[in-house]
């Protein structure tokens, strides 16, 4: 009894062995399935797939356009695998429509991947050859004959117009070569007019055929190139910054003068200048005798007094103190003048320019003359051209933008002014200016030239040995002084404007306003000008205030002195609206405008 039960035991426990080496041979052959699969049965791979993802649940068919992105943890593949069969496994995994244009027989050269995306593993899979994604997401992989046989046909070409709006299509055509293909075309419209008429009179000539529109340019090529034509416009075709420059130009000039001299004549005023001889002059039958010359030496015989005479110290004609004394035989004049002359010029100009282009403005004078005559060989004397010359204030530059808030500039200012004094009739002027190439940052000031010049002249005229006799020889002799000192200081201060909100116009316009309503106070208080602008003032306080009908008849008194005054009419047109609704004035206004349009019109159409 004992030894069966015993027997049973050792059935029972054979029997589980078997079980369990039985189990152990399906896993290890399951397992040997998927690691090393087999690409002659391309019919087998439904069930037991080559391509094995750890670490990552299988993603469902609706997720298809995020499961290109997603990593994959691992692919494996064996050794001999086919392009063509890897890919058909690719596909059948991600559920991807992968189409060859033709079998592709050879091997695969790498078997493990590990943290790719779709679009990785594709590449490693296929190496050499190229793969093109098609709008409906199916993807197209070719050989390398026959992705260049594709790319090359022309039926492929595609034209596309783009519009530009900053640059030149002239400047877009040549930028756009690069990346063209040698069976590309590119045409652009004709460049505009870039210049505008600089004389006094007006001209319609030139331009009046250009095509009215943007700049354009005509591109027939292929997609791809088209594509990055069309990313290097949107690079190059944005709009340039400005930049507005402020430029002051200080000019000083300070002038000191003393003149101080004194003439003495102990003869009772008379000269010892002398006096000249004259020739006799015989016209027909008159005969004008001349006269003997007399020198000064000869004149003192006839003299009383203490013939001593001191000329030329003292300035005849000058201003300042002029003293004259006379007493017996004695004559004294004395001058003195002391002159101090301060002028300044401060000019501040401003203007706004494009990135890389020329800004230019100048307030002055222009004076015109007459170029030298010129005399034929027949002897006809002819005039010469007119030349002008400018005086005033110019600003001329052209800025470059950096990118680091820098600023390089060609820049020429001038200041200038007419002396009034003409040499062979041009006339002449005084001016300072320079010229240079700088870098300024944003927003600062830089001086860019200085000119300090100090000049200083004296002179003096004496009797000698009597002129050096302290105090005393003041009486012999005569003094004049002059001391110039000229300042000429230009500042520089560049500002990067990005929008034409930066520059304030409407800050600006009203101090333009501001500045007018000053001028119309200082007009008399009787003239018309002044009495409507106070008038009109009123009306609007009253209207303010609530107060229509005190402002209508305030209105209507301004009218009554300047009917044109805009301002006024509208107010009045307004209170007129709300008071009684569309007044019997501006119905018939109205009516007036409806039926001048219709006429016109009616002209239109015949």
């Amino acid at each position: 009894m004992f030894k069966r039960e015993k027997r049973v035991e050792k059935l029972k426990t054979a029997n589980g062995m078997v079980t369990w080496c039985l189990a152990l041979a399906v896993l290890g052959a399951m397992a040997l399935a998927q690691v090393e699969p087999s690409v002659e049965m391309p019919v087998a791979l439904q069930e037991a797939p080559e391509v094995v993802e750890d670490s990552q649940p299988e993603a469902p068919a609706a997720a298809e356009d995020e499961l290109g992105a997603q990593a994959i943890q691992s692919l494996s593949f064996k050794e001999g695998t086919t392009i063509s069969a890897a890919l058909r496994m690719l596909q059948l995994k991600y559920q991807k429509n992968i189409i060859p244009i033709s079998r592709m027989d050879d091997q695969i050269t790498v078997f493990e991947l590990f943290n790719v995306t779709f679009d990785e593993a594709l590449q490693a899979i296929i190496g050499i050859n190229k793969f093109e994604e098609q709008e409906n997401g199916s993807i197209t992989v070719y050989t390398p004959e026959e992705y260049e046989q594709i790319m090359a046909d022309m039926r492929r070409m595609e034209t596309r117009i783009f519009t530009l709006y900053y640059i030149s299509a002239e400047e877009a055509k040549e930028l756009l070569t690069p990346v063209m293909s040698e069976s590309g075309k590119i045409e652009a419209t004709k460049a505009p007019e870039t210049t505008i008429s600089s004389d006094d009179g007006l001209s319609v000539e030139e331009g009046g055929t250009s095509i009215s529109i943007h700049d354009s340019i005509v591109m027939n090529d292929y997609p791809e190139n088209i594509a990055d034509a069309e990313s290097l416009i949107k690079q190059l075709d944005v709009r340039p910054s400005q930049v507005l420059i402020e430029a002051t130009i200080l000019t000083a000039s300070l002038i000191e003068g003393l003149e101080l001299g004194v003439d003495l004549n102990l003869m009772a005023g008379a000269s010892l200048s002398g006096t000249a001889s004259t020739d006799t002059i015989v016209a027909e039958d008159n005969i004008d005798r001349g006269s003997a010359g007399s020198s000064p030496i000869l004149q003192v015989d006839g003299l009383s007094g203490t013939p001593i005479e001191t000329f030329g110290f003292a300035k005849a004609g000058s201003d300042g103190l002029r003293l004259g004394i006379s007493t017996g035989d004695v004559r004294v004049f004395i001058t003195a003048l002391e002159t101090v002359t301060d002028v300044t010029v401060l000019a501040n100009p401003k203007i706004l320019a494009l990135n890389k282009q020329l800004g230019t403005v100048y307030i002055g004078q222009r004076v015109g003359y007459r170029s030298s005559t010129t005399v034929s060989a027949s002897g006809n004397a002819s005039d010469g051209e007119v030349e002008w010359l400018e005086s005033g204030t110019k600003l001329t530059f052209r800025p470059y933008i950096g990118k680091d808030g820098y600023v390089r500039m060609d820049i020429y200012p001038k200041d200038s002014a007419l002396t009034g004094e003409q040499i062979e009739g041009v006339p002449s002027e005084v001016t300072a200016e320079l010229s240079t190439n700088i870098m300024v940052k944003d927003g600062e000031t830089v001086v860019i030239g200085g000119l300090f010049r100090d000049s200083v002249t004296s002179s003096k005229s004496q009797v000698p040995l009597l002129g050096d006799i302290p105090v005393l020889g003041e009486l012999f002799k005569g003094t004049n002084d002059n001391s110039v000192r000229q300042e000429v200081i230009i500042l520089l201060t560049p500002h990067i404007i990005k929008d034409t909100s930066e520059l304030d116009g409407d800050k600006r316009a009203a101090d333009v306003e501001r500045k007018r309503l000053g001028a119309r106070k200082g007009l008399h208080w009787i003239g018309v000008g002044r009495l409507s602008e106070e008038s009109y003032t009123k009306a609007v306080g009253l209207y303010s205030a609530g107060n229509t009908t005190g402002a209508l008849r305030e209105l209507n008194w301004t009218l009554n002195l300047r009917p044109t005054y805009l301002e006024a009419l509208r107010l009045r047109e307004r209170i007129v609206r709300k008071t009684s609704g569309q007044g019997e004035e501006v119905i018939e206004r109205i009516m007036l405008g409806a039926i001048e349009r219709e006429e016109s019109q009616n002209w239109i159409r015949r």
